[in-house]
């Protein structure tokens, strides 16, 4: 079914494409609170703040306009509702750079221009964002990716900064589970052929080893492709007992199509096996086209794209914040509220990120003097929850996710009657937010919404197996 707020941009932005110019459908009251309800390419009031969105509204990946406006949009009315009545207020101009890095670039640098604009929203093509520093620099004002990795990819500068967990992060629990959860050996990836997904690969590749593991064989794809058979064959060659894959929800879903038609189909741990399986059984194997790999993924297959294709025993990498259309923690009970209560559906996109990161926008305008760098503002703040996890920027990262919060997301068991199965079907996997596969990584201020019976905060953490949502199976699980 499509979803109700994406049906709208999509529709919105094809009178933006024959007309130029984009009609608002508000009243003067959501007006007043800076939302929209659509994409605005150029401000409506003339003494607003204005907070730049660039992301890609049409074209290939439109997911990331798409959960990045709706996301800020609720955002900045929130933002708004909160000032009192001498502060100016903030106004939201999204830009489509239509996919095109260097389009993206120019916008960044038009919104930068202004000197009513206090930050930028980023949810385009990543490796565009650092050509626009310079920019950036000259205004004082901070950029936010969203989605991609450019912390992995050692290119945050001075007035960039990244919502979205590192690869690394991803693949230091991805390289975790595979090594001492299931125990297998070899292991292939599936990367956007990208600037990103070449940061993925490094980033697999660098965990992977730390963790003794070999990554047998990468295949770089092309995003625009219908099928990825070519692809998956290749991999098949090398018989890899993990596959993970790297790209946005639609891509992945085609991904998971294809191996579901060729037959490729996942069936436990001891099935998996070929490298590290029992000698005799490995000889067999190998000597054999037989080939059923466990399917995994980085955070964006994580999505309501995916739901229809997820394999038996598929896991993904996010912070347990995925989950903040179901989870109830309050922070993410706020967020959830305030989305439906604009939208009238649930957020199961990462319409979080874009809402945080215009929360951390108007906090640092809020606390600069005149003349600050709002950067230099930005980096000052230290664990602030908006609408998910406390976001935390430094000097030295610029990133806002805390590592011990990544952990492994997975398809709940088929029971008839499961109690916690949310919206978007995708749960998390308890013993996935854990180092020693015993007790929690979860954040302490969070154990008393998640686990049953928690301790203090001061204690250990809580034992994986209490937790109250998601699955709980421990390693001897063939499945997880």
């Amino acid at each position: 079914m499509a979803h109700p707020a994406r049906a709208k941009v999509g529709h919105l932005l094809l009178c933006l494409v024959l007309t130029a110019v984009l009609l608002v459908a508000c009243d003067d009251a959501d007006r007043d609170l800076g939302a929209s309800g659509n994409p605005q390419p150029t401000p409506t009031a003339g003494d607003s703040r204005i907070i730049g969105l660039v992301g890609t509204l049409s074209g290939l990946g439109t997911w990331r306009g798409e959960d990045a406006f709706e996301g800020a949009d609720v955002s900045i009315g929130d933002l708004n509702r909160r000032l009192d009545g001498e502060e100016v207020p903030f106004e939201l101009v999204s830009l489509d750079d239509e996919g095109d890095p260097d389009r993206a670039v120019e916008l960044v640098e038009r919104l930068a221009e202004s000197p009513r604009t206090v930050g930028i929203v980023y949810g385009g093509p990543p490796e565009a964002l650092p050509r626009a520093e310079e920019a950036l620099a000259e205004a004082g004002i901070p950029a936010i990716l969203c989605y991609g990795d450019l912390y992995g990819a050692r290119q945050l500068s001075a007035h960039i900064f990244q919502m979205s967990p590192s690869y690394l992060w991803q693949g230091r629990t991805l390289a975790r589970y595979i090594a001492a959860d299931r125990g297998y050996r070899t292991v292939g990836l599936m990367a956007e052929d990208s600037p990103d997904g070449r940061t993925a690969t490094a980033s697999l590749r660098q965990e992977m080893r730390r963790a003794g593991l070999k990554l047998r064989r990468t295949v770089a794809y092309d995003p625009a492709a219908e099928q990825f058979r070519g692809d998956i064959k290749a991999l098949r060659e090398a018989q890899v007992e993990a596959l993970v894959v790297h790209g946005g929800p639609s891509v992945v879903a085609t991904i998971l199509a294809d191996l579901r038609t060729m037959g490729i189909r996942y069936t436990g741990t001891d099935d998996a096996r070929v490298a590290s399986a029992p000698p005799r059984q490995r000889r067999r194997r190998s000597n054999s086209r037989y080939w059923r790999p466990q399917v995994m993924a980085l955070d964006l297959a994580i999505s309501d794209e995916t739901d229809q294709s997820i394999p038996v025993g598929m896991v993904a990498s996010d912070t347990y914040a995925r989950g903040v259309h179901y989870l109830p923690v309050p922070s993410f009970e706020r967020f959830k509220t305030s989305f439906d209560d604009w939208w009238g559906v649930l957020p199961t996109g990462w319409e979080l990120r874009a809402y945080d990161s215009i929360q951390a926008l108007g906090w640092a305008t809020k606390h600069a003097s005149e003349g600050d760098d709002l950067a230099e503002v930005l980096e000052t703040l230290d664990g602030k929850r908006f609408g998910g996890l406390p976001v935390r920027f430094g000097a030295d990262d610029h990133t806002a996710v805390d590592e011990a919060t990544v952990g492994l997301w997975t398809l709940p068991p088929i029971t008839p009657d499961a109690p916690d199965t949310p919206t978007l079907e995708w749960v998390p996997l308890a013993r996935g937010f854990s180092i020693d596969g015993r007790r929690t990584t979860v954040l302490p201020e969070d154990w008393r919404y998640l686990f049953r019976n928690p301790p203090p905060k001061s204690a250990p953490a809580p034992r994986i197996s209490t937790m109250n949502f998601g699955v709980t199976s421990p390693r001897r699980d063939p499945i997880r």
